[in-house]
């Protein structure tokens, strides 16, 4: 059965629960291990949606559909990289636009989200160590990712991986529609069948020499030409089957 995980904040501290309508119902523990549903239910609207998990490490795929490789030839394997798990944010969250550099990018994202431990794993085994997929946003900085040897803060740098609204479980990863608006104009859409390496091929790759934990995270990569971030912009990622997943944009003083 397909589920809706979300991390939230009401009264008290973060928690997990399963959305149901318009009503989160309150889990113990988290969804990444044996869980019991409590009696807690709260209305959607009544709290802050967090990330939807707190990932040891980040993956994201460079150049993984056609329509992004430009003059580019496409990778003869898959091409992950990381993000440091301080980029991430929730729905709702504000990207913050670092000083110093003038060319800021969305990428909408397809995101998988591990849910066992998985080392060493076959393309044929890989999608039973995935929890479910959310909507992500790999924000980019564009002269630092040109002229910077590595790409540790044109990709890395603060709140620049906002992920959510939900976890969704029991999707099928290889055909889910991906839009991005800015104030409301779609700037980007594509389709995950459109995918140079699958998911299963980018889990196996990278399982085999790095262990994913669970709720690590792997962004599958964008399409297209993305477009600029401005101060006071919001941005929105829709994935089909999961969800919006919005934030506002701001310069970093």
């Amino acid at each position: 059965t397909r589920m809706k995980f979300v991390r939230f904040k009401g009264e008290g501290r973060p928690a997990y629960g399963i959305v149901e309508g318009n009503q989160v119902r309150q889990i113990s523990g988290s969804p990444f291990r044996a869980y019991q549903v409590t009696g807690e239910k709260h209305s959607l609207s009544s709290v802050k949606l967090l990330a939807p998990c707190r990932p040891s490490k980040v993956l994201a795929m460079a150049l993984n559909y056609k329509s992004h490789l430009g003059a580019q030839e496409a990778p003869k394997k898959p091409e992950p990289f990381l993000k440091g798990p301080q980029t991430i944010v929730g729905p709702g969250d504000t990207i913050l636009l670092p000083v110093g550099e003038e060319k800021v990018e969305e990428e909408a994202e397809l995101v998988v989200v591990i849910g066992k431990r998985c080392r060493k794993v076959s393309k044929a085994d890989a999608l039973n160590y995935v929890l479910g997929y959310t909507c992500g946003n790999d924000v980019s900085a564009r002269t630092w990712q040109r002229d910077d040897k590595q790409w540790w803060r044109a990709k890395s740098s603060d709140t620049f991986a906002p992920i959510g609204p939900y976890i969704v479980t029991d999707l099928d990863g290889s055909k889910l529609q991906i839009l991005a608006r800015i104030n409301g104009k779609e700037v980007q859409r594509c389709n995950t069948s459109d995918l140079l390496y699958d998911i299963p091929t980018t889990i196996s790759f990278i399982s085999q020499v790095m262990t994913l934990e669970p709720g690590d995270l792997i962004f599958t990569g964008t399409a297209g030409k993305p477009a600029q971030l401005s101060h006071g912009d919001t941005v929105e990622v829709e994935i089909q089957g999961i969800g919006v997943l919005s934030n506002q944009v701001k310069a970093d003083r």
